[in-house]
């Protein structure tokens, strides 16, 4: 396992709630892209034992050389083996990281949070674990810890009880504070949440913050538990007492709801998006939650359509100059202007706009991490704009310097799509795989780059036999390769083989391998 890095914190821990006071006035929010995500599988299963779930893996480290470097600032364990077993013998929470080296959300973190004093300054009050997607064994831990979408934050009593799960996209102020409070929360999410369902005792205010914080997105039916997201959010809500929390539940139960009532809808958000208080406190389901509200609430060219998407782009307008937010969240913000401008309310410049804001984010932006993510947002929102060519460029650009080109050559891909140009977009597939480094990673890069193969060119058996060869050896040397995301990528690829005509042997032969793992 490699070296420890030790804490470089000069902010003594008591300290910290005066820092926190001051910094979560002035910055709030975050942005989160979609890409590390392989869908969410809901089921519930008991809280684990601490040492049970890594007994197959004793002795055995989990850092990943390539992609493990998470932050300088504290020294990470990476063997949950003995992690838990510290947060067990120490008394202390245990606060689990989960992500990938390619990731722009884990990126954003990184430098956003993990990276900042303000963290190392909590770090004495728990057990740091660092879980890299893509190192040995890990997709097996996932499993048994419920973790699938990269990011995945999660808190854990010192007895193994999960605490509480905390969403990435806030702004490392924001993040902190909720985590402060969950770190030292008398009861459990599911505690909370079961009470205040039941009504059998009056939640505190910090209980209500914690729930309307809570991750639901990669909740992974722990906290859930087979209830259903939007009953359950709409529960919480219509029982919630405190005017914020109560908001941004209202936000998360209009956006999960399957049959929202659209007018009392359309006009909660018309109230909150007026409010720029309230758009700057709840900053990250204003950029994440847009496109889909939007487009569920309205119709293309109705008058509501044009109102709403309106009243989106004059607040993310503001988001965009606002101080409380640093320069990669207001470009994330313009991104997302950028896309109601394209569902209904078009902006005079906008174009300029992007490329100058562009320009200048990327000049500030120096740090690998952030930078990465600040690519990602940057092509995206070209992409998004139609302007094919600046995101070609800026993603060309920065394939030489990216500590994960392969990340951006998939970009480059679906840019090529976009254009129609079916060869660059193969091209760009298959230089994103020869380059892709971790077996889980790997495996995904194949699975895509295989189904593109099989849509595109059908009938190109020879190079479709080629890459199911080299991925039947990828999947062969795999041990963990039917948990969590390797088992999507073994069912994506099994589901689309499976309705191949004339496969040769080769890819009959990865049938058979998906099929055996698939069942074992």
């Amino acid at each position: 396992m490699p070296r420890a890095l030790p804490s470089t914190s000069t902010v003594a821990p008591s300290a910290m709630t005066a820092i926190l006071m001051r910094a979560c006035m002035t910055k709030l929010g975050g942005g989160k892209g979609v890409e590390c995500s392989t869908g969410q599988a809901r089921r519930h299963a008991p809280v684990l034992d601490i040492l049970s779930p890594f007994s197959t893996f004793s002795g055995q480290t989990m850092a990943n050389d390539a992609n493990a470097q998470t932050t300088t600032v504290i020294g990470w364990h990476h063997d949950p083996d003995a992690a838990f077993a510290q947060a067990r013998a120490s008394g202390k929470p245990l606060f689990l990281y989960w992500g990938a080296g390619w990731c722009p959300p884990c990126n954003r973190l990184k430098a956003a949070v993990l990276a900042e004093p303000a963290f190392a300054a909590l770090a004495p009050s728990f057990v740091p674990l660092h879980i890299d997607g893509d190192a040995a064994g890990a997709q097996r831990a996932a499993d048994r810890l419920h973790l699938r979408s990269y990011p995945s934050l999660v808190l854990y009593r010192p007895d193994g009880a999960e605490i509480t799960r905390l969403p990435c996209e806030l702004a490392g102020p924001r993040f902190l504070e909720m985590l402060q409070l969950a770190l030292t929360a008398p009861f459990t999410a599911a505690q909370s949440l079961r009470d205040a369902l039941s009504g059998q005792r009056a939640l505190s205010a910090d209980e209500w913050r914690l729930l309307a914080f809570y991750s639901w997105d990669t909740d992974e039916g722990q906290l859930l538990a087979g209830r259903d997201l939007a009953a359950t959010l709409a529960g919480l809500r219509d029982a919630c007492t405190e005017p914020e929390p109560a908001l941004r539940l209202a936000w998360h139960a209009l956006h999960a709801a399957t049959s929202a009532n659209g007018h009392e809808g359309l006009a909660m958000l018309l109230r909150t998006l007026a409010d720029a208080q309230a758009v700057l406190a709840h900053v990250d389901l204003v950029t994440n939650y847009a496109v889909d509200m939007v487009r569920a609430l309205t119709a293309p060219q109705s008058e509501q359509r044009m109102a709403l998407t309106s009243a989106w782009s004059d607040a993310l307008q503001r988001l965009e100059s606002s101080e409380a937010l640093d320069p990669a969240d207001q470009l994330a913000a313009l991104r997302v202007r950028v896309r109601m401008a394209r569902l209904g309310s078009p902006v005079a410049g906008l174009n300029a706009l992007l490329r100058e804001r562009v320009a200048s984010v990327l000049a500030g932006a120096q740090e690998p991490a952030l930078r990465h993510h600040v690519i990602n947002t940057a092509a995206g929102a070209f992409s998004d704009a139609g302007l094919l060519d600046d995101a070609d460029a800026v993603l060309r650009a920065a394939l030489p310097g990216s500590h994960a080109p392969f990340y951006f050559m998939h970009n480059l891909a679906a840019v090529a799509k976009k254009r129609g140009d079916i060869s660059a977009m193969l091209d760009w597939y298959q230089q994103a795989l020869e380059q892709a480094s971790g077996p889980a990673t790997r495996l995904q890069w194949g699975a895509t780059f295989l189904l593109a193969l099989i849509d595109a060119t059908p009938a190109d058996a020879e190079r479709i036999g080629r890459l199911a060869a080299a991925l039947l050896s990828e999947v062969d040397g795999m041990t963990d390769a039917n948990y969590r995301r390797n088992g999507t990528q073994l069912a994506r690829m099994l589901n689309k083989l499976s309705a191949l005509n004339g496969s040769g042997e080769q890819v009959e032969k990865l049938k058979q391998a998906l099929l055996i793992r698939v069942n074992e």
